[in-house]
This record gives C-alpha cells, structure tokens and sequence, in this order.
C-alpha cells in the first residue's frame, strides 16, 4: 500500500509532466490543514486562504523547475513559515510608517496654525525672498511650486548641483532672518520649509 510519501511523489511527477489532475489532488490533499495552519497564525480568513493559494499557485507555475529535497508537507509548511515571516515584516514595517507619517502630519499642522497665527512671519518671508540673488529667488518660488530639481535646471539652463546649492543656501538664509525676527516660531516650521526646499 502506498504510503503518504508515495502518493504525493506519484502526483508530483504528474504535475511536472503538466498533469492539471495530479496538481489539484495534491491541492486538496494538503490545503486544508495547510489553511488551519495559517489561520491559527494570522487570526484572518480572508489573508489565510489568499496565502495558501499563493503558496500553490507558485508551485504549479515552478512545477518544471521546483526541487523538493524533503517531503511535500515539509515543503508546503516552510513555504507558509516563510510567508508568514514576511507578511509580519510588512505589516511592521507599514506600522511604522505610518506612525512616522502621523508625526509629520502634526509638525506639519502645528507648522500651517503657527504661520496662520502669526501673519507678519509671511511678510518677514516675502521680503527675505525678495531679497535673494536673481537665481536663488527663481529656484526659490520654482521649488515652492513643487517644479523638481531637474525640472528647474532646464528651465533656468543651471546645473542640477547649482539648484541643490541654491536651495541649501535660500533655506539657511531663511532660517536666519525668521529666527532673528520671530525667535519663538516653532521649529517644526523650519523642518516643513525644508521638506519644501529640499526634497
């Protein structure tokens, strides 16, 4: 009588030679309990079967290709650790990014109530620009239109370092005048006026 090990060898052979029957018998043989696995993980039906799926839909398109050293079940369940491991991985990083972003959010409001709050910092702002060389006030105003670095360059025939320099030194000239007149201004309008300029 065959055992476990056999039968799974047989329908393997059989899909590798392109045997849609061979592949769905070894989907039904195992995905249930490959499923339970996943769910008892990730606490999520909808996740938990789309994984699974995944994890056989590759099989049958590397059916050509795919090395099985071990058994299948072995090899079905280090393929689910794997992709659990990964999709944690995301989840945490996508955690943190966006905890990040909520951060910068609230500079970013405080930033928008502290100008609003105080309506001579624009005119402190206004006459600061007005001031700059010829270039430096264009790439300014160019920057603040949200033109890009290499879209600037070409169109005021610069060097692409030039604008970076031009913006690097607007933004610290900027943060000299506004700092001298208006000491209390939250920094966190210093760190959005870079964000404008810099990235």
């Amino acid at each position: 009588m065959d055992t476990e090990l056999d039968i799974d060898s047989k329908l393997l052979e059989g899909m590798k030679n392109d045997h849609p029957r061979a592949f769905e018998e070894l989907f039904n043989r195992h995905w249930p309990e490959l499923y339970q696995k996943a769910y008892k993980r990730l606490r999520d039906q909808s996740e938990s079967e789309d994984m699974v799926q995944d994890i056989f839909a590759n099989i049958w398109t590397r059916r050509h290709s795919i090395a099985i050293t071990s058994s299948f079940k072995g090899y079905l369940h280090n393929a689910l650790k794997y992709n659990i491991i990964k999709s944690i991985e995301r989840k945490n990083l996508h955690e943190e990014a966006s905890a990040y972003l909520l951060s910068r959010m609230e500079e970013i409001e405080s930033s928008v109530y502290d100008i609003m709050a105080a309506s001579d910092v624009k005119k402190t702002l206004d006459e600061a620009v007005q001031g700059f060389p010829e270039n430096m006030r264009k790439i300014f105003l160019m920057r603040a239109k949200d033109h890009t670095i290499s879209e600037i360059a070409e169109a005021l025939g610069l060097a692409e370092q030039t604008v970076k320099n031009n913006s690097t030194e607007a933004l610290r000239r900027l943060k000299v005048i506004i700092s001298s007149k208006h000491p209390d201004l939250n920094e966190s309008f210093f760190t959005v006026l870079a964000l404008l300029i810099l990235s």
